[in-house]
């Protein structure tokens, strides 16, 4: 076997037997000089538990993750459904997956803006969070993503509910929850607030990350003290009890000196 052939055979299978070698491979489709994983997003796709919630600040790579967990998902012949609040998001991270599956030798039968099926029988498919559209799939894995913004009735539970019961019972299924924080009076914020059997947490701050330092430093510099506090440092910070939110409090105070009238 000519030398280069071995070397292409030996990246092949360090690629099939690493993760953290796969998910580079993958993100240097995007991105051609990237380095390294983040250990996070390595800890997020290795994991099996049973439900995966990822409370991570914004630009820190979590749809990454999602991508790839969908694509070890399609090798396996797997069916994934992925929620999103907005139609935009579905098309963005069905984007990625596609992107990342160019990187691998499955063969793409059907691909649509919001669904991809390969020649092994796989399927992916990204919809808006609307319990009234989404029923009837049955599936490996389903990730929602941004999903402390789900639409609905009592913080997105209703949509939860309704996605729940097409996860196959195999023994191998997993719900991924990836999300900055929108408060505490949602189903993701009790993921964290609530103890509950066989939830993976992982929790990133941007200011944990040394390649986000400088976008960090912009975002402290022009966010309220409060909007970083969850942008960023990916804090819940309102109980959803309160009749002012946190962030109006804030914006109705004042470091001026009082006024005091003369009589």
């Amino acid at each position: 076997m000519p030398f280069d052939a071995l070397h292409d055979f030996c990246t092949l299978v360090e690629r099939d037997l690493d993760p953290e070698a796969e998910m580079l491979h993958f993100l240097r489709q995007e991105i051609p000089n990237a380095t390294e994983i983040d250990p996070w997003q390595l800890e997020a796709v290795n994991s099996t538990a049973g439900t995966i919630a990822m409370r991570v600040c914004r630009q820190a790579g979590k749809s990454c993750v999602l991508a790839t967990r969908a694509v070890r998902r399609l090798k396996l012949g797997h069916t994934v459904l992925c929620l999103a609040p907005a139609e935009r998001q579905t098309r963005e991270i069905s984007r990625k997956v596609a992107t990342y599956l160019r990187a691998t030798d499955l063969r793409v039968e059907r691909a649509t803006q919001t669904e991809i099926e390969t020649s092994n029988g796989g399927r992916f498919i990204a919809v808006p969070a609307s319990g009234a559209t989404i029923r009837g799939y049955s599936v490996h894995e389903i990730q929602i993503d941004e999903a402390a913004y789900l639409p609905g009735q009592n913080g997105g539970e209703d949509v939860i509910v309704s996605v729940l019961p097409m996860l196959r019972d195999d023994g191998t299924s997993q719900v991924v929850f990836a999300s900055t924080p929108a408060g505490k009076n949602n189903h993701f914020a009790e993921l964290f607030l609530a103890p509950k059997e066989d939830v993976r947490r992982i929790v990133v701050k941007g200011t944990s990350i040394p390649r986000l330092a400088s976008r960090v430093e912009r975002l402290r510099s022009q966010l309220s003290a409060t909007r970083f506090r969850q942008e960023v440092e990916v804090e819940m910070l309102s109980d959803g009890q309160s009749y002012f939110d946190l962030s109006t409090i804030e914006q109705a105070t004042s470091q001026e000196g009082a006024i005091c009238p003369r009589f």
